[in-house]
């Protein structure tokens, strides 16, 4: 099974039910992705690299359908980030939208690109991956605490999409796709629409207003996104009455955010967790709202926390969180940072929680070196390698300074070689010339040494 096998079976059962609102049908969105994935030989390795659209989520199926492996890369990705990605990768075709291609042409022009067309006419069922056979890969490492390929098989991504659908417990979900397609949220929301045979509207741009206005005009009954969100519906939104299930994740949830929820809108927010080398791995009990609570394991998830000397945290105690879970990601493609990572069969996590005697699991922090900002993760280490690419620079180190809801802004300390004349605002602009937004530095301290 894989995404692309649910759209297919859906295609056939219920043709004429829409899959996008008043534009796609399945039987019309199957076709569309066959027909691109027509265009692909199986095994492909195909970087998507294109904003939320109908044509990205069925050029992102079509991978599937075709068997290949789709470098799920966030749109806003850019310069040498995107350089690094693209060259690690080696894709056989990049696919990009008219927005993406004009802003990074310099990079892209040296890789075959294409712009979607669903015009293909050979029509092969969509392939069905074997347990170990790689489908999707992302660029966030987020435990080994750098950018490096983290690779899932196509099963197994399916698996997780099947395992949350059934824990969240409606029967058909309508929804919005409020952040990537190329983000684990993103993909999570996109199967488990999909295992509902539900309805789906990808959003480009999130803006409360407009948002408000489709779950209203749509009687959307779930939303999964992150806490900012969350934050500007409760400034700017409306309505929201049909909304049945809410989930808050990839940042740390407020009560603050929980609280105003709920006094606006009559609605309780609870949390899934994930991450990038697991996928999502639990969920908050509807019946356990106004705790701030990542919840329970989904079925089929083993955890154990442990403490710092290797023995098994009592009721209570922080610990790292160790997991065990059948769609846990294949590995790294970096074979050395795989062994520090497992051991027999558990995933080290690298965040602390606690468990309670009712079973819920608490964030605690984290033990990686990972900044969450606006949702996005940061890595320090990557920050500081550029760093350290200038000639003037000696010794840098980058930490994170709390922002509230907003998660954490990357803020350098640096340490300058002797007659070095570079200053603050020109370290600033070094670095950030040379990442994505999420990931430009806010600020950059001149030191003497590095604590």
């Amino acid at each position: 099974m894989s995404l692309a096998t649910v759209l297919e079976k859906w295609g056939r059962e219920r043709p004429y039910s829409y899959f996008v609102p008043q534009t796609l049908t399945y039987s019309q969105a199957a076709e569309k992705s066959a027909s691109l994935a027509s265009q692909l030989s199986e095994g492909s390795t195909v970087v998507h690299f294109m904003f939320n659209s109908v044509e990205s989520i069925l050029a992102y199926l079509a991978v599937f359908w075709a068997g290949g492996k789709v470098v799920a890369v966030d749109p806003l990705t850019s310069a040498e980030d995107l350089r690094f990605i693209l060259e690690d990768s080696k894709p056989d075709v990049v696919f990009v939208d008219e927005e993406t291609l004009k802003r990074e042409k310099d990079i892209l022009k040296d890789f075959k690109v294409k712009i979607p067309t669903f015009s293909g006419t050979n029509r092969k069922p969509p392939f069905y991956y074997e347990d170990g056979t790689p489908g999707l890969s992302y660029y966030y490492a987020g435990i080994a605490g750098r950018t490096m390929e983290v690779i899932h098989s196509g099963y197994r991504v399916w698996l997780n999409s099947r395992a949350l659908y059934e824990a969240i417990g409606l029967q058909t979900i309508s929804t919005l796709l409020t952040v990537p397609v190329a983000h684990v949220l993103g993909n999570s929301v996109l199967g488990v629409t999909l295992e509902s045979g539900g309805l789906l509207v990808p959003m480009k741009k999130f803006d409360p207003a407009e948002a408000s206005d489709l779950i209203v005009k749509y009687e959307m009954n779930f939303l999964a996104t992150v806490p900012m969100v969350y934050d500007s519906l409760i400034e700017k939104g409306h309505g929201l009455s049909t909304l049945e299930v809410c989930i808050s994740t990839a940042a740390p949830l407020f009560p603050s955010t929980v609280k105003g929820f709920k006094e606006k809108f009559g609605k309780d927010i609870i949390q899934q967790y994930g991450f990038t080398e697991g996928l999502v791995l639990t969920l908050q009990p509807k019946e356990t709202a106004g705790i701030i609570t990542i919840g329970k394991p989904l079925k089929e998830v083993r955890v154990k926390v442990i403490k710092e000397d290797g023995k098994e945290a009592k009721e209570g105690e922080p610990g790292e969180l160790w997991v065990m879970a059948p769609w846990l990601m294949l590995g790294y493609k970096d074979k050395n940072e795989n062994q520090g990572i497992w051991r027999d069969g558990w995933l080290r996590t690298g965040d602390i929680v606690s468990l309670d005697s009712n079973g819920l699991l608490y964030f605690r922090g984290i033990k990686k070196r990972m900044l969450k900002y606006k949702g996005y993760p940061i890595f320090p280490r990557d920050l500081e390698l550029i760093l350290l690419q200038h000639p003037e620079v000696k010794d840098a180190k980058v930490l994170g300074e709390d922002m509230g809801n907003i998660g954490q802004q990357p803020v350098a300390h640096v340490v300058l070689r002797d007659g070095a004349k570079t200053n603050e605002e020109e370290l600033i602009n070094y670095v950030n010339s040379k990442v994505a937004f999420y990931k430009r530095l806010k600020k950059v301290i001149i030191v003497n040494r590095l604590e």
